[in-house]
């Protein structure tokens, strides 16, 4: 391995598991503390990196140089953890992620405005989703706590069914 190659694995590996390390600046040129990293997706046309994280949603439009908060709809005073990150296979602009706190949140205009999509759910810590690459109206959500179970939407997140009873 090259000593370069290995800085970057080191940098890498320590970034994973150091709480609150940076692994980008701001676009205002602070490092954002990212803390928990739970997700991390790239849209459909492969432009921007999505990275979700106990302290929100962050994006990269530059391969992770440089990182932005996309603001989502508060829960509890602050913005929600984000456990998973769910782009849509063929529009960049369709993406889901599912919270602790919000339960599962869409955006059909890349994270400039954001809707709950929760019709059917038994509880709101959502921490996977799965969205089926050829039939992209079809989602999987798996819910913690209140309302535990894996849940199914075939609607684009409209209507939820659970479907491991």
């Amino acid at each position: 391995m090259h000593r370069g190659n290995a800085a970057a694995v080191l940098a890498f590996v320590a970034a994973a598991f150091v709480p609150g390390l940076a692994l980008g600046q701001q676009s205002g040129g602070a490092p954002p503390v990212f803390e928990h990293v739970h997700a991390l997706a790239f849209d459909a046309e492969g432009r921007a990196l999505w990275l979700g994280a106990h302290t929100g949603l962050f994006r990269s439009e530059n391969g992770g140089r440089t990182w932005e908060k996309v603001a989502l709809p508060a829960a509890s005073g602050h913005g929600p953890d984000v456990m998973s990150v769910t782009p849509h296979p063929a529009e960049p602009d369709v993406l889901y992620v599912g919270t602790h706190e919000a339960g599962v949140l869409k955006t059909s205009s890349a994270g400039k405005t954001w809707t709950a999509v929760n019709t059917g759910l038994r509880g709101l810590d959502v921490h996977g989703l799965a969205i089926d690459p050829s039939g992209p109206s079809k989602l999987y959500a798996l819910v913690r706590e209140a309302g535990a179970g894996l849940y199914r939407t075939t609607d684009a997140g409209q209507k939820w069914v659970r479907v491991d009873d």
